[in-house]
């Protein structure tokens, strides 16, 4: 079952441990595809596979639609119930990443940003697979609204394996006309890197 904890329901025990298994799963998925051992890919100590923090312009962004962006952005919300994509250009358009042949992602949790976030501007997001969008997981983010952050950890995190299409949306209540600052906290699995010198 998946659905969405307001944060500061959780204790921070509780925030590391959502936390602990993303980074679990990122880190062995992509072991399995790439065939990297799985006690090399979780060894803590010296790790075949490393996890970071996503970067959403980088990461998610194609290097000819980077220019004038800094953070997460969806695209603007011009109809109430439609959905737009959490990943949008400077221009508005919708983006569909695609995970890199050595990547792994995994979405484990969401912070609405918006300065007027009270308003209550998103009220669903989903996460589809490919140009068709065929739903992996879907999440209730109302319940955020009734704290003091709009903050939340996922049940379950939302992973996206190699070669996959990213089709992530939100459902605006408002129509905004801007896009909303939606950010999903995402981690991104690698393997080492070797320098040669």
């Amino acid at each position: 079952m998946s659905y969405c904890i307001p944060a500061e329901r959780l204790s921070l025990a509780q925030q590391e441990r959502l936390r602990g298994m993303a980074d679990t799963m990122c880190r062995s998925r992509l072991a399995k595809k790439l065939v990297i051992d799985l006690s090399a890919a979780l060894n803590d100590q010296n790790p075949a596979v490393i996890c970071r923090d996503a970067d959403y312009v980088v990461d998610f962004v194609p290097a000819a639609n980077q220019a004038g962006l800094a953070g997460w952005l969806t695209q603007p919300m011009l109809a109430a119930g439609g959905f737009y994509s959490v990943f949008a250009n400077n221009l508005g358009a919708p983006l569909t990443p695609i995970v890199l042949n050595n990547q792994e992602w995994v979405f484990y949790g969401i912070d609405i940003l918006d300065a007027d976030a009270a308003k209550e501007t998103v009220t669903q997001i989903r996460f589809g697979i490919g140009a068709a969008a065929n739903r992996r997981a879907q999440f209730d983010l109302e319940g955020l609204y009734s704290g003091q952050a709009s903050s939340g950890y996922f049940s379950q995190p939302v992973w996206y394996d190699p070669q996959e299409i990213a089709t992530v949306q939100v459902r605006a209540r408002i129509p905004t006309g801007a896009g909303a600052r939606v950010r999903l906290m995402a981690l991104i699995a690698e393997p080492v890197q070797q320098t040669v010198i």
